[in-house]
């Protein structure tokens, strides 16, 4: 009950045979090279996307909202990292995305000229891998495109990256 299990129902047993084990199947197979990995037998891969480029807020919304579960990428069981959102200079966003449930969230602050923006690792069954990573470049912000008016994202509180409260002096510098 409550998980409580006592030391001496699990050491000092004597039930494991170290030559029992060595005759398993399982054992042999791996010992013969013979053994197919998970990741082979179910079809698991993953992709890092990496990019100095903040994303647009509009159009890695439509890719999140309609194009991550749709299984034009393969499906994508699990993808999880960090994000800049244009418009969001100041903050670096928390991707993590298990089955049908996705939260971005603020992770940290960050300096404008910090060159680090997207890290995302995607794991799934039959990635296409060439296609995700065409879906998200397309979601970057193009070389001179304006900020865009809207945000679908939700707001962050990130009270103390950017912000200031009424009753904050910033000529004032704490110490002796």
């Amino acid at each position: 009950m409550h998980g409580r299990v006592q030391v001496s129902d699990v050491l000092g047993t004597r039930l494991f045979d170290l030559e029992r084990a060595q005759q398993a199947p399982g054992w042999v197979r791996e010992l013969n090279g013979d053994h197919v990995p998970e990741t082979e037998e179910y079809g698991i891969s993953s992709t890092v996307f990496r990019s100095g480029v903040p994303f647009h807020p509009g159009r890695l919304w439509t890719f999140v909202t309609e194009g991550l579960d749709s299984g034009a990428y393969g499906q994508i069981l699990r993808s999880k990292g960090f994000f800049i959102l244009a418009g969001r200079p100041h903050v670096t966003g928390m991707w993590s995305q298990a089955g049908s449930v996705a939260r971005f969230e603020p992770s940290a602050a960050r300096t404008t000229d910090s060159h680090e923006c997207q890290e995302l690792v995607f794991i799934g069954t039959h990635l296409r891998a060439d296609a995700l990573h065409a879906a998200l470049t397309g979601c970057l912000m193009a070389a001179g495109e304006s900020l865009p008016p809207t945000d679908p994202f939700p707001v962050w509180d990130t009270y103390g990256i950017d912000d200031t409260c009424d009753h904050e002096h910033p000529g004032l510098v704490a110490g002796p």
